[in-house]
């Protein structure tokens, strides 16, 4: 039997589990603060909730997005 996945889709299914190991504890303590730790600071949730997606886009977007656009 022929494997499906080519290197590329391995690589894409591996950049995507390592992403969602770093960003889902981040949105989990982002979105459960309150019932991890007693002090919620409303403007830390706020500041990290737009920090996030944008750490996440930038890094999904440097490594290969500009390689052979030269």
């Amino acid at each position: 039997m022929q494997n499906i996945l080519t290197p590329h889709h391995r690589w894409c299914l591996h950049r995507a589990f390592v992403t969602m190991l770093i960003v889902g504890p981040v949105l989990t303590v982002i979105n459960q603060w309150e019932l991890l730790w007693s002090f919620d600071p409303v403007w830390w949730k706020v500041v990290l909730t737009f920090a996030v997606p944008f750490v996440v886009s930038l890094s999904g977007s440097l490594p290969g997005g500009a390689k052979g656009k030269r």
